[in-house]
């Protein structure tokens, strides 16, 4: 439902709220098939992927109440305003309290764009905190080249190289924090 003289949400729908649930369901069976025995440790990059891992977890603990998924969170700063490219910053790292070091990893964000926080999160991760091993699972992966983390482990959606909304990516040219809860994923006017 749009309102009088509010802006459009989106420019073209990429996968409706219905499309990624169903998506999210499968990719959590995906998981408990692939690492179930290996306890990972998932790792959600704020902010934007926090409304995947959120969904991804609750999908994961319905179908198997035993996996017992272990969740923290790292924040990589890599875009400032006006959907500009910034060098990747740590923002916040891991909570002191969590046992990271020699342990599989399981990266989770809503988006595989240029590969540049997935790469700066799995180098920091592997450098800084020992871990054994990082796979990457994000909702969209670009249809791109990358010349880093070329692509993800698991992935929900694939898109155009378009700026996306919804599902953990906010349009801020809308509204600070636009569409970053939407359960939809589209194309960004």
């Amino acid at each position: 439902m749009t309102q009088q003289n509010s802006p459009v949400l989106y420019k073209q729908l990429i996968a409706s709220d219905t499309q990624v649930e169903a998506r999210i369901e499968e990719l959590a069976a995906e998981i408990i098939k692939c690492y179930k025995t290996k306890k990972p440790l998932f790792i959600c990059l704020l902010r934007g992927g926090a409304p995947f891992a959120s969904r991804l977890m609750f999908a994961i603990t319905r179908q198997d109440p035993y996996f017992y998924p272990e969740l923290d969170y790292l924040t990589v700063k890599t875009y400032g305003d006006a959907q500009t490219d910034k060098p990747p910053a740590l923002i916040m790292d891991l909570s002191p309290s969590t046992k990271a070091a020699g342990r599989l990893v399981i990266l989770l964000d809503d988006v595989l764009d240029k590969g540049v926080t997935a790469d700066f999160a799995h180098r920091h991760l592997m450098e800084k905190h020992a871990v054994a091993e990082v796979d990457c699972v994000v909702l969209i992966q670009k249809n791109r080249e990358r010349k880093v983390y070329r692509t993800a482990t698991l992935f929900g959606f694939e898109s155009p190289a378009d700026w996306l909304t919804g599902m953990g990516l906010d349009d801020s040219r809308i509204a600070h924090e636009a569409n970053r809860w939407a359960g939809y994923v589209a194309i960004a006017n």
